[in-house]
């Protein structure tokens, strides 16, 4: 769990032996600790679901233009696969010439 202590300390000079003494001691029960302990949990869990929905609302807000423009990319490929093909054809004539010495060589052989 996440505590957090203020702590006011001062030198005792008047003991043989100078130490550090906390003026207060904070988590032995005082009101601001349990206070802190209640709403701990309720701040993370409201912080997850506040979180979730900026990053759905985010993502949303950048999946709407991207689907858009996929589903005209989409549309436009398929009217052009779709459409007929006017005055694009070629017409020409055309002559077959059979080259017989070759296929009577390649009888005999």
């Amino acid at each position: 769990m996440l505590k957090i202590y203020k702590k006011v300390i001062r030198i005792d000079t008047s003991r043989p032996d100078p130490r550090l003494e906390p003026l207060a001691q904070v988590g032995s029960g005082s009101v601001p600790s349990k206070l802190t302990n209640l709403l701990t949990l309720p701040a993370m869990i409201a912080g997850a679901v506040v979180g979730v929905l900026a990053f759905s609302a985010l993502f949303a807000l950048l999946l709407i233009p991207v689907a858009i423009v996929g589903i005209k990319a989409w549309w436009m490929l398929r009217k052009l696969k779709n459409a007929p093909v006017d005055d694009q054809s070629l017409d020409a004539e055309y002559t077959v010439i059979s080259d017989t010495s070759k296929k009577s060589n390649s009888d005999s052989a």
